[in-house]
């Protein structure tokens, strides 16, 4: 089922982003979803990119199909809607291991990990 979004700009330089979401297939159609697939296509291509709270390391690999990756990128200069925002990774400092859960409640141990 495709979502409609309209995000607005959380950075100076970006405008509204229009576009609808399908994360079942992976499919985006809508205004901006030529630019969202440029920005989701680099994220991949990098394998993964600094997201909240900064400097935070998250693996991009799948965002078109995985909410939690999708927020991560989206919220670089957007202002997420509420359902993106409840699956943004949520870093967890134990001790001293770092890792983030995703939105299925898997915890990925990112402690090794060199924080950009």
């Amino acid at each position: 089922m495709f979502h409609k979004y309209t995000l607005q700009p959380a950075a100076w330089h970006q405008k509204p982003l229009v576009f609808e979401w399908n994360a079942a297939t992976g499919e985006v159609r809508g205004a901006d979803a030529d630019k969202l697939l440029g920005i989701v296509a680099s994220a991949v291509n990098e394998g993964g990119m600094t997201g909240h709270p900064h400097p935070t390391s998250y693996d991009i690999l799948d965002p078109l199909h995985r909410p939690s990756e999708m927020a991560v990128i989206l919220g670089q200069y957007w202002i997420l809607p509420d359902d993106l925002a409840a699956a943004y990774p949520i870093p967890v400092i134990d001790d001293e291991e770092f890792f983030v859960i995703d939105e299925n409640g898997v915890k990925h141990d990112i402690s090794g990990m060199e924080l950009h």
